[in-house]
Parts: structure tokens; C-alpha cells; sequence
């Protein structure tokens, strides 16, 4: 996390936590579409980037350039 962001990460195991609680919790049975910030642990409005959408498509495009030359790779 440091290297990559510039903070110090946290434990793992909230990450974990936190997807099991969606997969398997009824406090998560209503929430489909919502965002989750972990960092806030509730449900809140999600960065403005992610609805525009020029932007998701940027997203994906580099993804699946960085897979594609992944694949190449193998």
C-alpha cells in the first residue's frame, strides 16, 4: 500500500471480513449497486469519476490492454 498509494495499508483481514459479510450477511441483502467505503465502514456516494462514464470505459480499455499483454507474456 505504501509503495502503491502512499499509505500505510491495513490488515487484511478487514478486507476479508468485510467480503464475507457481504456474500453472507442480511445487513448486505439490500444493497445491491451501493458503494461500500471500507475506510468509513458505511455506505456512501462513490468517487465522481466512477459515474462518468468516458472515464470507466478509460478503466476498462487499460485493463484489458494490461491483460492482453499479460496473456502474450504466458
Amino acid at each position: 500500500m505504501k509503495t502503491g498509494f502512499g499509505v500505510a495499508g491495513g490488515d487484511i483481514r478487514v478486507g476479508a471480513e468485510i467480503l464475507t459479510r457481504a456474500a453472507l450477511a442480511d445487513e448486505f441483502a439490500a444493497a445491491s449497486s451501493q458503494y461500500l467505503d471500507d475506510d468509513k465502514r458505511e455506505f456512501a456516494s462513490p468517487h465522481p469519476d466512477v459515474l462518468d462514464p468516458q472515464k470507466s470505459e478509460e478503466v476498462v480499455r487499460t485493463i484489458e490492454t494490461v491483460l492482453g499483454v499479460l496473456v502474450q507474456q504466458q
